[in-house]
């Protein structure tokens, strides 16, 4: 139970909400570093540990597989623990991760790596949007949200972008661990030394049984709408950023362009991040919703029809639209009724537990189409026609 003198043990200073979001977007900066150091090394990774391209899928997918199963629980954790304890563990378990990975000699050994990614990364993808639900309220909410969101896009960008010129530099792949992995520490440092609890932000309520919060939030028809489109958008956005330097090499693009315009479409991912829900509070997100949907549709069909700048600027046009995808769903959830903040870190959970089901499919699937037509396209319109679908549920969710 959140007792009242629990409060006193930390002092609520409103200014401090910035630094609070400052601190949660670089744990979602390494979270996204991290998470993007395998996806411009596939080639290399797979030629000397004699991996397939199926079996690459499934390493890339593997962590979100975990998460399916760890969100909910680690969901339900971190309303219970203080958001400072929580997101520390988190994101020690992701800088163990990412050392890992730079001492897998096989298959079985780099899928260990990753799959402990699987319980740092929930932590941190629901604690953000349980930090900025607790701390900061009303239309502020929509700025922070798309503020922290670009945490992970800017990662995995600079991770796309440095991978390939730092295993070049290094003579290996495996040297990017241990220099992100300095980024990584330095990052668990400031979040120990600076981060603190806001437990004005709280109601006072008695603890209840996880199930029984399962079965209340199960019950909210928003919920059920918001996981289902949740799905639709990771298994979009993990099976294209995840594959996306396999298919520019494709294409006819040296690796090292492949990695660099990857990251080039993944920054463009900040612009839409920052534009798209602030825009979203003088508008219905649904709305917006359908329309970054027909978008990612469109741009992704253009994958395969296009090459050189054309390709690019397809590129740069479905990370602006799809980038904000999470977040714009997190909001309608967070305002839903009898979600709130005190249960934002166990809806958070089921949000994720149902998007990381998306998450380990699209990897995966692409992989596996990959391995049985030879090519990317097959992979590409399966997405484009997918996402297209989901404009017939937007108009069941009901928006405050």
């Amino acid at each position: 139970m959140i007792r009242k003198d629990i409060k006193n043990l930390t002092s609520h200073d409103d200014s401090y909400k910035w630094v609070m979001l400052m601190l949660v977007w670089l744990l979602y900066f390494c979270f996204g570093l991290t998470l993007a150091t395998i996806a411009p090394l596939t080639l290399p990774i797979m030629n000397e540990l004699d991996i397939s391209y199926a079996q690459m899928g499934f390493i890339l997918g593997a962590w979100q597989l975990v998460y399916i199963f760890t969100a909910y629980p680690l969901g339900v954790i971190i309303d219970k623990l203080s958001i400072r304890k929580s997101l520390g563990i988190g994101i020690l378990l992701i800088w163990i991760s990412l050392i890992s990975r730079g001492l897998a000699g096989d298959f079985s050994t780099l899928l260990f790596a990753v799959v402990v990614f699987g319980f740092g990364g929930p932590i941190i993808s629901i604690g953000a949007p349980k930090v900025i639900s607790v701390w900061f309220k009303g239309s502020q909410r929509n700025l922070s949200a798309g503020i922290y969101a670009t945490g992970p896009t800017i990662g995995s960008a600079l991770a796309l972008g440095t991978a390939i010129p730092i295993a070049n530099l290094l003579g290996s792949w495996r040297g990017i661990s241990v220099i992100y992995g300095i980024i990584v520490f330095f990052s668990i440092i400031l979040w120990l030394v600076f981060s603190k609890n806001n437990f004005s932000g709280l109601d006072d309520k008695d603890s209840i049984s996880a199930f029984t919060t399962f079965r209340d939030l199960f019950s909210i028809r928003n919920v059920k709408i918001i996981m289902l489109l949740a799905i639709a958008s990771f298994f979009l956005n993990h099976g294209l950023n995840n594959w996306l330097p396999t298919l520019l090499k494709e294409k006819g693009i040296s690796l090292t362009s492949a990695g660099v315009w990857s990251s080039i479409s993944m920054l463009s991912g900040v612009v839409g991040l920052i534009i798209i829900p602030a825009v979203a509070k003088y508008f219905s997100r649904v709305l917006i919703l359908f329309g970054i949907f027909i978008i990612s549709s469109s741009s992704t069909f253009a994958l395969i029809i296009f090459t050189d700048y054309p390709l690019y600027f397809s590129l740069i046009i479905s990370s602006i639209v799809r980038a904000p995808m999470m977040p714009l769903l997190t909001l309608l959830l967070m305002e839903t009724k009898g979600v709130g903040s005190v249960r934002m870190g166990a809806a958070g959970g089921l949000l994720f537990t149902a998007a990381e089901i998306g998450g380990f499919a699209g990897p995966f699937i692409l992989g596996v189409i990959r391995d049985r037509s030879g090519t990317m396209d097959l992979g590409l319109i399966l997405l484009g026609v997918f996402i297209a679908l989901l404009v017939l549920l937007l108009p069941i969710i009901k928006e405050n």
